[in-house]
């Protein structure tokens, strides 16, 4: 006496293999935690980024203030050494040649530090291993 599993409502059929519909209800459930674990590393992927860009610019901040005072004192022993050799007026043109060398370089290399593009490559590379996983899907 083989007992079968209609009328129970069991997703099996009597040789203990899950039915089509059980299979297909399994991967597009597999499917939609899918597309949710690819927004989540996304998401973590792109707030790490961020991140380490926020914390980028509040060094460089620190930096830029602490060296404003720095450059204060540089900029005074180097009008006054420039004092000793010209008049003052062409000395305090000489020190404003000087600040704006510095700045100019400090904008280029300001510059550089923030045009680094954020990167997603994490996810880019599991969306399409995902894809292909998708397409063996079909082949089957």
């Amino acid at each position: 006496m083989a007992q079968t599993t209609q009328g129970t409502g069991s997703s099996y059929n009597g040789s203990g293999e899950k039915s089509a519909g059980r299979l297909m209800k399994e991967v597009t459930e597999d499917l939609s935690t899918l597309v949710r674990k690819e927004v989540e590393l996304a998401k973590q992927e792109l707030s790490s980024s961020v991140s380490a860009k926020a914390k980028g610019a509040a060094i460089f901040a620190l930096a830029a203030f602490l060296g404003f005072f720095v450059l204060i004192f540089l900029l005074l022993a180097i009008r006054d050494g420039f004092d000793n050799l010209w008049a003052t007026w062409l000395a305090d043109l000489a020190t404003a040649g000087v600040l704006i060398l510095i700045s100019v370089v400090a904008i280029l290399i300001g510059k550089k530090k923030l045009s680094t593009p954020i990167s997603t490559e994490l996810t880019k590379k599991s969306i399409k291993e995902d894809v292909e996983w998708a397409k063996t899907l079909g082949k089957r």
